[in-house]
C-alpha cells in the first residue's frame, strides 16, 4: 500500500504540474484576491454576565480583539441594536435594549459578522419548567381536548408521544396526558386512528365525536373520517347481524362495527354537536351509510348521498335531511366554489365557516359565511373579506371572534390579515393590527383576559423584532413585558388556557412546532404569563 506521505507528495506534484501548464502571467493572480482579512476577533465559550436580565441592564460578553475596531462596532441582541458602553481587550459591555427579546449577540464590523452566545431577556412570558413534555410527538397536533379531571387528550397526525409507543400500547392520532403533559397509558384507544384526527367535540352524554382523515379506529373498519368514542376513549361499537356465506361457521353471522353508522367521502375539518345532533364541516363530497343486513363480514353494502362540505347527522349516524339538503335533487345545496378551512359554532347552533370561496349555495359569500340551524346561509350575517381566511377562533369570555388569513380588508376596513369580529359579523374597530414585516400570520386567538396570541412567519411587528410569535393587547399593540421570548418556528393549531402548578396563568400551545423561545419543541409547549 502506498504510504500517506507518498500519496500527499504525488498530490502536490500533480497540482504543481497542472499549474506549470498555465501561462506565466497566470501565476501572478491571487485566487483569494478580494477576500476580507480576518480581524482576529474571538468570542469565548462562556455565557454573558449576567446570562439573563431585563431590558436596560448592562451585560458583559467575553471577547478578544475588539479594541482596534471599537469605533466601528455595531451590536445587535437578537436583531435589535444595542448600545455599547465599554470595550476592553477581553470584553464588551452593552445595554440590553428596550423591546429586545431573548437570543444571540451579533457584532458587525466593516461588513464582517461575529456571532456570540445567547442572552435571555427576562419578562412576563416564559416556558413553564414544570411541564413534563420533553420530546412531544413525531407529527402535528391539531387539537387539545381538556377533560374534567384536568387531563388532556391530544389529537392529530402522529404515531408517538414522548417515545412511549409500543406494540402492546401503540399510539396513533390520539393520546391521553396528565395536566403537566405526562403520558397516561390507561386510555382505551387501542391501536388508535388509522389515519389522522383533526377535530373532537364532547357530547352531552360524556362520549366524543372525532373527525379527520381516517378509515379505522382500533382496527375496526366501516369508518369513514368520522366516528364516536366512549368516555374512556374506546370506539363506541355494536354487534350487527350480517349475511353468512358459510353456514357451518355461526360466528360469520355477526360482525362488530362502529355504532355510529354514518361516514364521509373526504376529510373532516371540524365537528360540532348541537341538540344531540352532529355537524361536520370539511372537504368531503358524499355521505354514506352501511346496510349491514345486506352485507357480509368482508363486503359491506353502502348507500351514498352527495353532500358537499357541510351536513348534519342524527345520533345514530343517519343523515339529517333537514340540514343543507335539497329534496328536489336529493343532494346538498350547491357546494362552495373553493375550500372550507375552518369553522366555529355559536351558542345558538349557528356555524360560522371560513375559507377561500366566493359563493356557497349559489349565494355570494366572500371567504366567510354563517349558516342557520337548517344549514342554509344566514342573510343577516354580513361579513366580507377580500382574501382567504385560514382560521377562526371564538372566546366565550370576551364574546369575540378572531380571524386571520391572506385578506387585507374586512368589511371594507383595513385589516392586514387579522380582524376582531363581533358575533353578528361586524368588525370590532377597537382592535387594529399594526405593521407586519417578513412574513404572514397563521393563527390568532384572544385569551380570556383580553390579550391576543398571534403566531406566523413574520420577523417584526411595528418595527420591533418578533420572530413568529407575539402577545398583543386587545387594541393590537404589543403587550408590554410579554414579548421577551425569542425565536418561534412552526404552526399553531390550537391553544388551551390553564394554570401552572405555581399558580400562574398558563397556555398550552400545540401544532407543528419545532422551536419556542429558541428552544426545541416537539409540537407542544406550555408557557407562563406572569401578571
Amino acid at each position: 500500500m502506498m504510504s500517506t506521505k507518498k500519496w500527499c507528495f504525488l498530490c502536490i506534484m500533480l497540482l504543481v504540474g497542472f499549474s506549470s501548464c498555465k501561462k506565466s502571467g497566470d501565476l501572478q493572480i491571487d485566487p483569494y484576491a478580494g477576500g476580507k482579512e480576518p480581524l482576529g476577533i474571538r468570542f469565548s465559550n462562556s455565557l454573558p454576565k449576567p446570562a439573563s436580565g431585563a431590558s436596560g441592564i448592562d451585560v458583559v460578553y467575553q471577547i478578544t480583539g475588539l479594541v482596534p475596531y471599537k469605533d466601528k462596532i455595531k451590536c445587535y441582541l437578537n436583531e435589535t441594536e444595542a448600545t455599547v458602553t465599554e470595550v476592553t481587550d477581553k470584553a464588551i459591555k452593552l445595554k440590553v435594549p428596550v423591546g429586545a427579546s431573548s437570543g444571540g449577540l451579533t457584532i458587525v464590523i466593516d461588513g464582517q459578522i461575529f456571532f456570540g452566545p445567547e442572552f435571555t431577556v427576562s419578562g412576563k412570558t416564559g416556558i413553564d419548567p414544570t411541564f413534563k413534555t420533553l420530546i412531544g410527538t413525531n407529527g402535528v397536533i391539531n387539537q387539545i381536548m381538556p377533560l374534567n379531571n384536568g387531563n388532556m387528550m391530544l389529537m392529530g397526525y402522529f404515531t408517538d408521544y414522548e417515545k412511549s409507543t409500543s406494540k402492546k400500547i401503540p399510539i396513533s392520532g390520539i393520546v391521553l396526558t396528565s395536566p403537566d403533559g405526562q403520558y397516561i397509558p390507561t386510555a382505551a384507544f387501542g391501536t388508535g386512528a388509522g389515519g389522522g384526527l383533526t377535530s373532537m367535540v364532547r357530547l352531552a352524554n360524556g362520549q366524543y365525536m372525532v373527525g379527520g382523515a381516517f378509515s379505522t379506529f382500533n382496527n375496526r373498519k366501516s369508518i369513514g373520517n368520522i366516528t364516536r368514542l366512549n368516555a374512556n376513549g374506546s370506539l363506541d361499537s355494536t354487534i350487527v347481524e350480517v349475511v353468512n356465506l358459510t353456514p357451518l361457521q355461526p360466528k360469520n353471522s355477526f360482525d362488530t362495527v362502529a355504532a355510529f353508522n354514518g361516514a364521509l367521502m373526504g376529510p373532516v375539518s371540524r365537528v360540532f354537536s348541537y341538540n344531540n345532533k352532529v355537524i361536520a364541516v370539511g372537504g368531503f363530497g358524499s355521505y354514506y351509510e352501511h346496510f349491514y343486513e345486506r352485507s357480509t363480514r368482508d363486503t359491506k353494502v353502502l348507500g351514498f348521498t352527495e353532500m358537499g362540505n357541510l351536513l348534519r347527522m342524527e345520533p345514530s349516524g343517519a343523515l339529517d335531511l333537514t340540514y343543507n339538503y335539497n329534496p328536489a335533487t336529493k343532494t346538498s345545496y350547491e357546494r362552495p366554489n373553493g375550500y372550507f378551512y375552518d369553522a366555529a359554532m355559536q351558542s345558538d347552533g349557528k356555524v360560522v365557516i371560513v375559507g377561500a370561496f366566493t359563493k356557497f349555495q349559489g349565494i355570494g359569500a366572500n371567504n366567510i359565511v354563517r349558516v342557520d340551524n337548517n344549514g342554509m346561509v344566514d342573510p343577516s350575517f354580513q361579513a366580507v373579506a377580500d382574501g382567504a381566511i385560514v382560521a377562526i377562533r371564538y372566546n366565550s369570555t370576551t364574546g369575540k371572534y378572531l380571524i386571520c388569513g391572506a385578506f387585507k380588508t374586512f368589511n371594507g376596513k383595513p385589516a392586514n390579515g387579522v380582524a376582531m369580529m363581533n358575533s353578528n359579523g361586524t368588525i370590532d374597530e377597537s382592535f387594529s393590527l399594526g405593521k407586519l414585516e417578513g412574513g404572514s400570520i397563521g393563527f390568532a386567538a384572544q385569551l380570556s383576559d383580553g390579550k391576543i396570541l398571534v403566531s406566523g412567519t413574520f420577523n417584526k411587528y411595528n418595527d420591533v423584532v418578533r420572530q413568529g410569535f407575539m402577545i398583543l393587547n386587545a387594541n393590537g399593540t404589543l403587550a408590554e413585558g410579554y414579548n421577551n421570548t425569542g425565536m418561534f418556528e412552526g404552526i399553531v393549531n390550537d391553544i388551551y388556557e390553564t394554570t401552572s402548578p405555581l399558580g400562574f396563568p398558563a397556555v398550552v400551545v400545540v401544532g407543528y412546532i419545532s422551536k419556542f423561545d429558541n428552544k426545541a419543541a416537539g409540537n407542544i409547549v406550555r408557557f407562563i404569563l406572569r401578571p
